[in-house]
């Protein structure tokens, strides 16, 4: 049954728009990758998964498009479409989301400072008595363990004496 031209075109179009959204998908992978570094391994995952994403999103433009029929030009709308998306956004979106995660971390980091600024201070004023406790328990457990070694001797000495009074018994 002939597609008519209109149609065509409408499917052209969302496949072009899939195709930008796989280039956005990527990007977002790529600014993923500048702000936090990861071993091999784990960009291998990604890579699987990034391309398991792709799979979907594609069928899901082809299939609600075009009711799952591939033909050349669902092919070359997406190819234009990562191409139109790598050469007038991508620039902007992976400099843009950089900035954003940059501004965010630098709140996060000066809020932790900010709240943790107290208990340092706490921590510091307990830590004063705490060394005074410190070095007064360490007295009494060399204490306790000479006093406990006394006693196994002075048990030793005693063990001896009955042992050589039930000899001469």
């Amino acid at each position: 049954m002939p597609i008519s031209v209109s149609n065509q075109a409408y499917i052209f179009l969302c496949t072009v728009a899939g195709g930008m959204l796989i280039a956005f998908v990527y990007d977002l992978l790529r600014v993923k990758r500048r702000a936090i570094k990861t071993s091999t391994a784990v960009i291998n995952i990604e890579d699987f998964l990034y391309w398991i994403a792709v799979a979907l999103i594609m069928f899901s433009v082809v299939y609600y498009s075009n009711e799952g029929e591939i033909r050349g030009y669902v092919f070359v709308g997406t190819v234009l479409g990562v191409v139109l998306y790598s050469l007038m956004l991508s620039r902007f979106v992976i400099k843009s989301s950089l900035f954003i995660i940059g501004i965010v971390y630098k709140v996060i980091v000066t809020t932790w400072r900010i709240i943790s600024y107290p208990i340092k201070i706490v921590i510091k004023i307990l830590s004063i008595p705490a060394r005074f406790a410190k070095k007064y328990v360490t007295k009494a457990c060399r204490a306790t363990k000479r006093a406990g070694k006394n006693r196994i001797a002075k048990a030793r000495v005693w063990g001896k004496i009955l042992k050589n009074i039930r000899k001469k018994i």
